[in-house]
């Protein structure tokens, strides 16, 4: 969807009469989605791009082509922005070898003036597209691999990334997603989880609102409770 609209808008763009007018609806409207994409096939020319998918999610676009995944951000000079996906990717290699459920493994290259974001697309399908009625089938079994991947990350403290912490080292803060409510891969069949994924929003935090956010912006998950079991099943673990 979001790549016919970019291509229609381009096209559309392009019969501006004045110049710096189809500049300016080209960078602000679409991002410079051209030149991104043109930078993209000048760094990957062995993608196959006739199959490519586009999506558009908080400060990036996103290219979505066969098993790969290439994000950038939607204004270049957006420091801050990107000093984000920079801390993602620390914290994420730091923090891989202790995690039970598979984690982006996160690469970065430069072409043509912009940073591009590479990750393998992790298998499966997104927790909250599945069913109430499937998901609360398992629930119990979602929620203990939720708990076991929690638990032993919370007992993780890498000194490589000890300058990211916001907060001293304290009983009850540890590394946390934050935001995982929207971004646990299942696989449909079996409903074992895949994957987590978008680290974007990580950071050493209470342990806490890693529940929290598990439900956060999901009405579907606040009603089924999937903080709730979780927890449950942490605190079965951390009494042992």
């Amino acid at each position: 969807m979001w790549k016919l609209l970019f291509e229609f808008s381009d096209r559309l763009f392009a019969i501006v009469p004045i110049k710096k007018w189809r500049h300016f609806l080209r960078k602000k409207v679409l991002f410079d989605y051209r030149r991104k994409l043109n930078a993209l096939r000048h760094a990957r020319p062995e993608l196959n791009f006739r199959k490519m998918r586009l999506a558009k999610g908080g400060g990036s676009l996103v290219f979505i082509i066969g098993y790969d995944t290439f994000k950038v951000r939607k204004h270049v000079h957006e420091s801050k922005e990107f000093t984000r996906f920079v801390n993602e990717k620390r914290i994420t290699d730091a923090i891989r070898p202790f995690c039970t459920i598979e984690i982006p493994n996160i690469k970065f290259f430069d072409s043509d003036g912009f940073t591009f974001y590479e990750t393998r697309k992790i298998p499966g399908k997104m927790l909250v597209d599945i069913s109430t009625h499937k998901i609360k089938k398992h629930q119990k079994q979602i929620s203990k691999q939720l708990a076991e991947f929690i638990y032993k990350k919370s007992f993780t403290d890498p000194k490589e990334i000890e300058d990211l912490k916001t907060i001293p080292t304290t009983p009850g803060c540890s590394w946390v997603h934050g935001d995982m409510c929207s971004n646990i891969m299942v696989d449909p069949k079996t409903m074992v989880i895949t994957g987590i994924i978008d680290w974007e929003w990580a950071g050493y935090k209470e342990t806490d609102k890693e529940f929290r956010g598990l439900v956060r912006v999901r009405k579907k998950m606040q009603k089924i409770g999937l903080d709730k079991t979780t927890r449950d099943e942490y605190q079965k673990l951390i009494s042992k």
